[in-house]
């Protein structure tokens, strides 16, 4: 049989996924090779075992995390690469690698199964009995019940460590600056491990202050305080952003990081955890799910009744936003029912911000809002326009010409080959010569060690000293054709990281032919075209440069029939090539 191999570890964090990913594959093997099988397909994913079935696979980097392991995919590519018979079943250490959740566990192995592909764990019989299923069904209620307890437990630890004081981990609140203490668990302070509480930043603490001061008090909106704390970046220094929101112009305020300043109790004196929820769609969770130190736990910047005064304006603004009334500060309102092809597609090539659709003087813009969510002054001091904007079709001309020549033109094929010689070609032309060396040297170990056995065969006397002289020979030959079997198929099985060029052409010379369809496609076909393509635009008005780029999925491709008449009925199809991207040049405006 033909076994696909499937391995799961969580990030380096928690595991090493260099040594856990091979290890898992030792284990398949020693199952399947001695009963004359073979493993002829590689997947494994570097991520959370109760990750979403349907965007599993992001996690793993074979480059990042140094891994020996060749990798076809992760999950979601095993499950597509069923169907077209490249294994007879698949191999797992263990029931819980596929997934912590028992409904997703049990969904991959239904949908294996469609596909006329068993699922096999190394710790488990080799059969699909009542017996076998039953045990499986109960080990993966197990995986699901341990990894819950684990969360139900380290969240009371959590919720206990708020209360005491400590602080949770990531970076202090702007205002605040931690406090190192030695670990009360002996044996984690011997290891060097600290604890941490707030305590009062002096330069940054007035700041904050005076934002609760202008926003309650003095009744002044968020973007006339941004406007006020850029004016004088000195005076009043901005939080560092997050790594994601990262640019490369000088650090400013903005709107966002005002509200959130805003809404953040700790400024109260309390230690507070449990406000974000990370759920999709969800921000804040409600204010009776908050877990809350008993007492103040660090020195307060504002009192509690200023803080509460933010939710009460928040509330008034809402009610008068109900009722028609003019609010108390203004809004930025997005046009409704109005299709915009590119929507979400388009970034500033400055600030990195997606620009938003807008409607002017009968025409569809994209507009940064990097003014808006910062204000005038921080456009000012980051050297970045005020007004930032581009009209739709100015994008859609270039877009519709690189889609008709870099994606579905007859030279596509020829300007991707060129790219790929400059990128990854280089490191698969290395590889292969480096197979090609070995394999060549091995042709000739085999040649002389077949010519020394002759010279023994030639000399019936074993004290003769050529039949010696042979025999020293044969056993430098011999231990040197071992050393280069070995190195050969170790460098067979590290493929380079990313795709084959050829793989990647193929992918390319299988997408059909849509340059009609875009001539005459309507604005929602176009949105289509686009999601399908994944078409990504950056557009930079101080170097009037747009920047653009698409990707090939195996999902676009079409399904061929396949002429392999060995193969069962049931896996008579093939989806194409692995999954490849690529990015092609800039297009100057």
């Amino acid at each position: 049989m033909r076994f696909a191999y499937f391995g799961r570890t969580s990030d380096e964090d928690a595991q090493d996924p260099s040594l856990s990913i091979p290890r898992q594959l030792a284990s398949c093997e020693a199952i399947v090779n001695p009963l004359g099988d073979a493993i002829v397909a590689h997947y494994w994913d570097v991520e959370s075992g109760r990750k979403l079935l349907d965007v599993r696979g992001e996690g793993a980097n074979a480059a990042r995390f140094n891994i020996s392991t060749p990798r076809d995919g992760g999950i979601n590519d095993l499950i597509r690469d069923a169907s077209t018979g490249r294994f007879d079943a698949v191999i797992v250490e263990s029931i819980d690698r596929v997934s912590r959740m028992t409904a997703d566990s049990t969904r991959v192995e239904r949908e294996l199964e469609q596909a006329g592909v068993s699922l096999f764990a190394a710790d488990e019989p080799l059969n699909t009995n009542a017996t076998s299923i039953l045990t499986r069904r109960v080990k993966q209620g197990i995986a699901e019940w341990y990894v819950r307890d684990l969360m139900e437990k380290s969240r009371r630890g959590m919720e206990e460590s708020v209360r005491q004081g400590w602080h949770t981990g990531g970076r202090a609140p702007y205002g605040y600056m931690l406090q190192e203490h030695p670990h009360p668990n002996p044996s984690k302070a011997r290891e060097g491990k600290h604890k941490h509480r707030l305590v009062i930043d002096p330069v940054r603490a007035p700041v904050v202050l005076m934002i609760f001061e202008d926003y309650c008090v003095r009744r002044i909106g968020l973007g006339a305080i941004c406007n006020k704390l850029n004016r004088n970046i000195e005076k009043y220094p901005p939080p560092v952003p997050n790594r994601k929101d990262e640019n490369g112009l000088p650090h400013t305020w903005s709107r966002s990081v005002i509200n959130a300043i805003l809404r953040n109790p700790k400024y109260t004196g309390f230690n507070v955890w449990g406000r974000n929820d990370k759920r999709k769609g969800h921000q804040i969770r409600p204010r009776d799910q908050w877990v809350w130190s008993a007492t103040p736990t660090q020195e307060p910047i504002v009192s509690r009744e200023l803080f509460d005064m933010v939710e009460e304006r928040a509330q008034r603004n809402t009610r008068a936003m109900k009722s028609g009334m003019p609010r108390e500060q203004r809004t930025h309102k997005t046009p409704t029912g109005r299709l915009y092809p590119l929507r979400g597609r388009v970034r500033c090539g400055m600030c990195g911000y997606h620009m938003e659709g807008s409607h002017q003087k009968g025409s569809n813009w994209y507009r940064c809002q990097y003014v808006y969510r910062r204000g005038a002054a921080a456009a000012t001091v980051a050297d970045h326009p005020k007004v930032h904007g581009i009209k739709e079709q100015r994008l859609l001309d270039p877009i519709l010409d690189f889609l008709s020549r870099r994606v579905f033109g007859p030279d596509r094929l020829r300007l991707l080959r060129d790219e790929l010689a400059a990128s990854t070609a280089s490191t698969w032309e290395e590889h292969s010569a480096d197979v090609d060396r070995l394999e060549s040297e091995l042709a000739t170990l085999n040649r002389s060690l077949r010519a020394q056995t002759l010279r023994l065969e030639e000399h019936e006397d074993p004290t003769h000293p050529i039949v010696a002289l042979a025999t020293e020979r044969i056993v430098e030959l011999s231990t040197r054709k071992g050393a280069v079997t070995d190195a050969l198929e170790a460098l067979k099985k590290k493929r380079p990281a990313g795709h084959h060029p050829d793989e990647i052409l193929s992918m390319l010379d299988a997408v059909p032919d849509l340059r009609q369809t875009l001539k005459t496609a309507a604005d929602d076909e176009l949105a289509e075209i686009f999601r399908a393509f994944d078409v990504r635009v950056s557009y930079d008005k101080t170097r009037q440069v747009i920047d653009l780029a698409a990707t090939i999925a195996p999902e676009l491709l079409p399904v061929l029939p396949d002429n392999d008449s060995d193969r069962p009925e049931e896996r008579s199809q093939d989806n194409g090539v692995a999954g490849a991207g690529f990015e092609p040049a800039t297009f100057g405006l």
